[in-house]
C-alpha cells in the first residue's frame, strides 16, 4: 500500500493508483495517459470503440472543468465505421440521470469521445449465477445457490429496480438494461446504473413505443427475479410482484418457474 495513493474517481468514489501515475494526475501530461483498457473492438483489423480508463492531458483539464477534478476517468473513443449514439445526447441523458438516481456524473464528450466519472466495481453479471442459455439451466443454479449469496443479490437487484423506476418516472428510458450495465460498488455499497448511449427521454417518443421500451428496461431485471426466487421462494414488493405477473412474456415455459417458486414457499423441514 506504501506505493500506491487514494485518488477521487466521483464525488462518492475513491481508488487507489500507484504513485508512478500518480505523478500524472498532479501534473497534467501532454496527452491523455491510457492507465487501462477496458474493451476495444475491431473489425477486419479495424478499431471501432475503445473504451479505457485515463488520466487527464493538459488539454483535456482545460476543456472540461471535472476532468481537473476527476482526471482519472472513464473514456470511451468512437472510430469510423462504427455505427453509435450521439456523445452529446448520452452525455445530456447521463447529466438528467444524474440528477434522478446516483448515477456517476459525466465529464464531457466530444463529435467522436464520451467521457464520465470512474465507477470503481465490478458488473452485476459476474456476481450472478444465472447467465447459463437456455434460461431453464438455471433452475438447477438456482437450487445449488446459497441463502448468503441470494439474500445479496436480491437486495442489490431491488436497488437497481428502484432506481429505474425513477429513471421512468423522471421521463427517461435507459435503452440497454443488461445486467453487466448494473455495476456493483464495494465502498459505498451501492449497485449504479451506466452507459446511456441508447437511452430516450419520453418526450422523443410515441405513447406506444414508450411502453415498449419500458417494458423492455425491466425485463432483465425481472428474469433475474424470477431466478432468485427459484431459490428463495415468493418475495413481496412491486419488483417480486411485477416479475412473477410477467412470467408469460418472459419464458417460454411460465408454468415451471411458477411452480419452481411455489415449491420453495414451503421448503422441506
Amino acid at each position: 500500500m506504501d506505493d500506491e495513493e487514494l485518488i477521487s474517481v466521483s464525488p462518492r468514489h475513491s481508488v487507489r493508483l500507484e504513485r508512478e501515475y500518480v505523478a500524472f494526475v498532479r501534473r497534467a501530461p501532454r496527452q491523455d495517459f491510457v492507465v487501462r483498457t477496458i474493451t476495444r473492438r475491431e473489425a477486419n483489423g479495424m478499431p471501432l470503440m475503445s473504451a479505457e480508463v485515463v488520466i487527464a492531458g493538459y488539454d483535456t483539464r482545460k476543456e472540461y472543468p471535472l476532468a481537473q477534478q476527476y482526471p482519472l476517468h472513464f473514456r470511451k473513443t468512437y472510430y469510423p465505421g462504427r455505427l453509435h449514439g450521439d456523445p452529446k445526447e448520452e452525455f445530456e441523458r447521463q447529466t438528467e440521470a444524474n440528477a434522478l438516481v446516483n448515477v456517476l456524473p459525466p465529464i464531457g464528450f466530444a463529435a467522436d469521445t464520451f467521457r464520465s466519472c470512474l465507477l470503481p466495481g465490478m458488473p452485476y453479471s459476474r456476481l450472478s449465477p444465472f447467465n447459463a442459455d437456455p434460461d431453464e439451466t438455471n433452475l438447477g443454479r438456482a437450487r445449488k445457490l446459497q441463502l448468503a449469496q441470494a439474500a445479496g443479490l436480491w437486495s442489490l437487484l431491488e436497488r437497481a429496480f428502484v432506481d429505474l423506476k425513477k429513471l421512468h418516472d423522471g421521463g427517461i428510458c435507459h435503452g440497454d438494461t443488461e445486467l453487466h450495465n448494473f455495476i456493483v460498488c464495494p465502498s459505498p455499497l451501492e449497485i449504479v446504473m451506466i452507459d446511456f448511449e441508447a437511452s430516450q427521454r419520453k418526450t422523443d417518443l410515441k405513447e406506444e413505443l414508450w411502453t415498449k421500451r419500458l417494458a423492455a428496461d425491466l425485463a432483465p431485471l425481472l428474469k433475474e427475479a424470477v431466478f432468485l426466487q427459484c431459490c428463495l421462494g415468493p418475495q413481496p414488493g412491486e419488483l417480486a410482484d411485477l416479475s412473477r405477473t410477467r412470467l408469460g412474456e418472459l419464458f417460454k415455459d411460465p408454468e415451471r418457474y411458477r411452480q419452481e417458486i411455489s415449491n420453495q414457499a414451503a421448503p422441506p423441514a
